[in-house]
């Protein structure tokens, strides 16, 4: 009797998807340790379990595959030939053909894939003569362009679509039970409590003389005291039931990493380039949905470090460097979320070339474009159809830009930053959260609509007033940490009218841009899950999900990405020539009085207005002061023991330095006779401290040092 293999079909593809991440692996390993015998035996046991189970499941091509690599390293194993890279690169599109054959098993049950063009280059290379991967690789792009063409993933990997069952450990299973029995628990209390209350009920329907006032309140305050501890438990046992099962649907970031590693190989060796990568391990666990859009994420960074970041070897060795270069992938979880840093050692974003692209696209915006710096030239990177490489290769002519990757990342609410040094490497730092069933964020207010902004998009919160405000040309401003930043209003963004209430800015980033968005009311953080839009909201870019708050209203979720995209924020370098115009020089006053009293009064004005300040107890000090460090004004007295004011200005004029320093005088008495010498002598300036005053003071060395008052 025949047995019925479509039970078995889904294990056979799992274990075979992992049967050829090992194969993968070894590979790998084997490059950079060609006689490692456990390695090939290793790779011999993958094979031969691989051609075993396909011919017992009924699948010829998937076993001729198996067998026809295997008697290639059975060859590797006998010394007959080494291991070399058309061996590596054969081993690696050999793995990608039994997936494509898995592929087509999960879809309509056959493994029908042509095989024939690898069968005659096994026998070649199974015989240790030369041959080369050509013809399988132009058969394999052309099923590649087919496969994109009607949908299909185009690398045929264990496609993260496919997967319709997943592993549960007996853990995780009794986590939940667990929790079920804490609910049911919860259930029969509540309705135990009902029973009282109905008894209590019916006891005061009777007219129990035992039910006096003090009875009641005292029943009832038990009763309430009960139901109340109990609700709260059995919301937190909801909320920990839901996240469990909520889990189930989450699977090992892992599983993007084995497939990753082949890529590096693979990519590198096309390209003639020697490239090793550190991708350790990690136990994260990310929603499945997420894991779909991040593969193609990690595809393309990787293939991008490759293509236009590593050098190549001889490039490498005249810049000192090691040639082999080196891409990285690391991963660390930070509470919700999982921070994924993908790495190279190349040569770095050419800024220059950047800039001379982004002109060339765009020579309306040439001008602005040439001032500015090169955070706010990262933005260019990211659109459709940028690219400052001249020459097509076999990636850059593959679509690998980063806009794909913006694209993505908007998708599963990640954020991107890009770090970059010439001649050093690049690095993309990408934030993600570990599902997209819950979200953190604020609830704010913008007029009576209430809005959750996620927390992941939040770099600042806070209360502002009407003076930190800054006008430019059509556009508002806040400063922030010494930034400008571009403001806006939460209520107009919407849609509505700018309310004149709103008195809290949330400062909100993505891809390196900052934007100020003023807003009626902070309410609280908090972390809900998220429904998708309805039908009739989904064509609002804005909004990328609704929540319920905790009286059951739906709340829409911004879109911050979409938001800023739409609005046209001020050009960096508007804000870049706004600072340069209003950077002020730091000034050196020099304070000259023998009262200590005066001295510290005049000191404390100046450092309020911005200006550094020394001080001198008579004119002598100050000459020590002055040939010590220069001083861009001078503020003295007219009567002071050893040196008089007088004095003091003529050995000033006498330094040729100070032939022209603003000096002022501050003097109790007034004479017009003494103003007179004193102007004579070169004072600028005469205040009598009757008459003084902290503006006259300031406005008097701000005239003097041509600064705008």
């Amino acid at each position: 009797m025949q047995f019925d293999k479509s039970v078995l079909v889904e294990g056979f593809i799992a274990e075979t998807n992992e049967h050829i991440d090992t194969i993968n692996d070894c590979v790998i390993s084997l490059r950079n340790d060609a006689g490692n015998s456990d390695m090939i035996a290793s790779v011999l046991r993958e094979l031969h379990t691989v051609k075993g189970t396909s011919r017992m499941m009924g699948y010829p091509s998937l076993e001729q595959l198996a067998h026809g690599l295997e008697d290639v390293f059975k060859g590797i194993q006998q010394g007959k030939y080494k291991l070399n890279d058309q061996i590596v690169q054969l081993s690696f599109l050999t793995g990608d053909c039994v997936r494509r054959g898995l592929s087509h098993i999960h879809e309509d049950g056959t493994d029908d894939v042509d095989v024939s063009a690898f069968l005659k280059v096994f026998a070649k290379a199974a015989a240790g003569e030369l041959f080369s991967t050509d013809m399988i690789e132009d058969r394999n792009n052309q099923e590649t362009a087919a496969g994109e063409s009607s949908g299909e993933n185009e690398t045929d990997t264990r496609s993260l679509g496919n997967i319709t069952t997943i592993r549960v450990s007996i853990e995780r299973i009794n986590m939940i039970i667990q929790s079920f029995d804490n609910l049911i628990t919860r259930q029969f209390r509540l309705k135990h409590q009902l029973e009282e209350l109905k008894l209590f009920e019916q006891s005061l329907g009777s007219g129990d003389k035992n039910t006096g006032v003090v009875g009641i309140k005292h029943s009832v305050r038990r009763i309430r005291k009960q139901i109340e501890e109990d609700l709260s438990l059995m919301e937190n046992s909801v909320l920990n039931t839901q996240h469990l099962v909520l889990d189930l649907r989450m699977l090992p970031l892992d599983m993007l990493f084995s497939p990753l590693k082949k890529t590096i190989e693979s990519e590198a060796l096309a390209l003639g380039k020697d490239v090793t990568f550190d991708i350790p391990q990690t136990d994260s666990m990310l929603d499945k949905i997420i894991l779909e859009q991040l593969n193609d994420v990690l595809l393309h960074l990787v293939r991008n470090s490759i293509d236009h970041g590593i050098e190549s070897p001889e490039e490498r060795r005249a810049l000192g460097k090691n040639p082999q270069g080196l891409i990285s992938v690391h991963t660390r979880q930070i509470a919700s979320y999982v921070v994924i840093t993908v790495a190279d050692d190349g040569n770095g974003i050419r800024y220059d070339k950047v800039r001379d692209k982004a002109e060339g696209m765009f020579p309306e915006q040439a001008k602005a474009i040439a001032e500015m710096d090169e955070r706010g030239l990262q933005q260019y990177l990211f659109l459709s159809g940028f690219s400052t490489r001249e020459e097509t290769t076999a990636l850059s002519g593959r679509g690998v830009g980063l806009d794909i990757v913006r694209t993505s990342m908007e998708k599963i609410k990640g954020k991107i930053r890009l770090r970059s040094k010439l001649h050093e490497g690049t690095e993309f730092e990408l934030t993600i959260p570990l599902s997209l069933a819950t979200q953190q964020g604020l609830f704010v207010y913008a007029g009576e609509r209430k809005f959750l902004i996620p927390s992941h998009y939040i770099t600042e919160i806070t209360a502002v007033s009407a003076e930190r405000f800054i006008d430019m040309q059509n556009q508002t401003v806040i400063t922030v940490h010494d930034q400008l930043i571009p403001v806006y209003y939460l209520s107009s963004i919407l849609g509505g009218a700018k309310t004149e209430t709103a008195s809290s800015v949330i400062v909100v980033e993505y891809l390196e841009k900052q934007l100020a968005v003023v807003v009626d009311r902070i309410e609280q953080y908090v972390n809900v899950v998220v429904k998708p839009l309805p039908p009739l909201m989904r064509d609002f870019g804005a909004l990328e999900g609704i929540v319920f708050d905790e009286n059951y209203a739906i709340i829409p979720i911004l879109h911050i990405p979409e938001i800023m995209s739409r609005l046209r924020t001020l050009p960096a370098y508007d804000i870049k020539k706004y600072e340069a115009k209003n950077e002020r020089r730091i000034y050196t006053v020099l304070v000259v009085d023998d009262s200590n009293t005066t001295r510290q009064i005049e000191k404390t004005i100046f450092e309020a207005s911005g200006y550094q300040v020394e001080t001198a107890v008579d004119g002598i000090d100050a000459l020590d002061k002055m040939r010590a460090r220069h001083m861009d004004a001078v503020v003295t007295d007219i009567k002071m023991p050893r040196m008089d004011g007088l004095v003091l200005v003529n050995n000033i004029r006498r330094l040729e330095e100070y032939a022209d320093t603003p000096v002022i005088i501050v003097s109790a008495v007034y004479d017009p006779e003494v103003k007179a010498q004193f102007m004579d002598a070169g004072v600028q300036a005469f205040i009598v401290k009757s008459d003084f005053q902290r503006g006259n003071l300031v406005q008097a060395v701000k005239e003097l040092l041509g600064e705008e008052y």
